[in-house]
C-alpha cells in the first residue's frame, strides 16, 4: 500500500468505533451459550449473581427501587466493564448492571408496567447521576435479552455504559437532529396523522423509523419534545413503560410466526442527548430491536443493513396485533 493512502484506509478502521475491554471481561459468567429455550446452565454457574439473597457476590448497591426493605430493582457496578474505569486513561467509563427483578426466571415483557416502570426510572436516575460528572460525555442504557440479542445471563437485567466520548451512533443522531431543527423539524415530534405510528398513550407513541435497519424494528419517544430521558415526568415514564410492554408483547407473537419455537431475542437501546449537547434539539427515544435475523456477510462487508419487511407492512402487522 502506498504510504499516502495508509491514513485514508486507516480511517474505515477507525479505532473510535472499537472498544477493547480489559481482560477479565472474557472471563464473566454465562448461562446463555446457544440459540435454545433452555439456557440454564446449572453446570456452569451454580448460583445466580443477580438473585435475591447473592447480593454479596456483586458490588454494592448503588441504586435499590424501593430504598428500603425488599429491593424490585438493584443497581450496582459491572464487575466485568467493557471500559478501564480510571478518569486517567483518554478513553475510560462506567458500566453498572441494573437487575430488573428479584424472579430469576421472569421476562421482561411479562412484568407489570409498574415494575418495567421502576426499571425506568432506575436508568433515568443513574443518567442524572452521571451527567452531574462533565467528563462523561454520553450515556447509553440497554438490555440483551436472548443468545441473538448479546445476552450472557438468564436472569433478567439491564446495564448503562457511560462513556469520556460521544459515541459515533449517538453523535450521529445528536446532529442529525440539530441540523434538521434549523429547517423547523423534528423527526420524532409528529403529527397525530403520521403513516408511521403505529400505537400512542397519552404522553408517548410508539413507530417506525424512517429507515428501519432490523424487521419490525420500532421507536418509542415522549409525544412533547424532551431532549434528556432524566427529564421525563413520572406520567411519562408511565406510558412508556405501558408501550414497551405492548410492543414487545406484539413483537413476540410475530417472532412466534417467523421463528416458530425460537426464543424471543432483541434489544432495547434507551437514547438520551449527549452530555456537551445543550442545543436542546435532541428528542430522548427508546429503540426496540428484535433480532429475528442474523447480521451476515455483506453487512459486515458492506456497512449496509438488509431489512426485508416493507416498512408499512411492518407497521401494519404490529397494528394488527396491537389494535385488535
Amino acid at each position: 500500500m502506498r504510504k499516502d493512502n495508509k491514513a485514508t484506509f486507516d480511517s474505515l478502521l477507525n479505532p473510535d468505533k472499537v472498544i477493547v475491554p480489559p481482560s477479565n471481561r472474557s472471563s464473566r459468567p454465562r448461562n446463555i451459550d446457544k440459540e435454545s429455550t433452555d439456557n440454564h446452565n446449572n453446570e456452569e454457574i451454580q448460583a445466580c449473581p443477580f438473585c435475591s439473597g447473592n447480593e454479596d457476590m456483586t458490588p454494592p448497591t448503588l441504586l435499590q427501587i424501593p430504598e428500603k426493605g425488599a429491593w424490585q430493582v438493584r443497581v450496582f457496578k459491572n464487575l466485568y466493564p467493557l471500559l478501564d474505569t480510571e478518569m486517567q486513561d483518554e478513553k475510560y467509563g462506567v458500566h453498572e448492571v441494573i437487575v430488573e427483578t428479584p424472579k430469576h426466571d421472569a421476562l421482561f415483557h411479562t412484568l407489570s408496567v409498574s415494575a418495567i416502570a421502576e426499571v425506568m426510572r432506575a436508568v433515568k436516575e443513574r443518567i442524572a447521576y452521571h451527567y452531574q460528572n462533565p467528563d462523561i460525555k454520553a450515556v447509553i442504557a440497554f438490555r440483551n435479552q436472548g443468545f441473538r440479542g448479546g445476552a450472557s445471563l438468564q436472569h433478567p437485567h439491564s446495564q448503562l455504559v457511560g462513556l469520556s466520548w460521544v459515541p459515533p451512533t449517538l453523535q450521529f443522531e445528536s446532529e442529525t437532529f440539530l441540523n434538521l431543527a434549523e429547517k423547523g423539524y423534528c423527526p420524532l415530534c409528529m403529527n397525530p396523522g403520521d403513516s408511521r405510528i403505529i400505537v400512542e398513550a397519552d404522553s408517548s407513541r410508539a413507530f417506525s423509523p424512517i429507515a428501519p435497519r432490523f424487521p419490525y424494528e420500532t421507536w418509542i419517544a415522549p409525544l412533547h419534545h424532551e431532549p434528556s430521558f432524566s427529564n421525563l415526568s413520572d406520567v411519562q415514564i408511565d406510558d412508556l413503560a405501558f408501550l414497551t410492554r405492548r410492543v414487545l408483547n406484539a413483537l413476540q407473537v410475530l417472532n412466534s410466526r417467523i421463528r416458530a419455537n425460537k426464543p424471543f431475542d432483541y434489544n432495547i437501546i434507551i437514547h438520551t442527548e449527549p452530555n456537551n449537547d445543550d442545543s436542546g434539539t435532541f428528542h430522548t427515544h427508546i429503540e426496540i430491536i428484535p433480532r429475528f435475523e442474523a447480521i451476515a456477510g455483506f453487512e459486515l462487508g458492506s456497512g449496509l443493513l438488509v431489512n426485508h419487511v416493507d416498512t408499512q407492512q411492518a407497521i401494519s402487522d404490529l397494528r394488527e396485533i396491537l389494535l385488535s
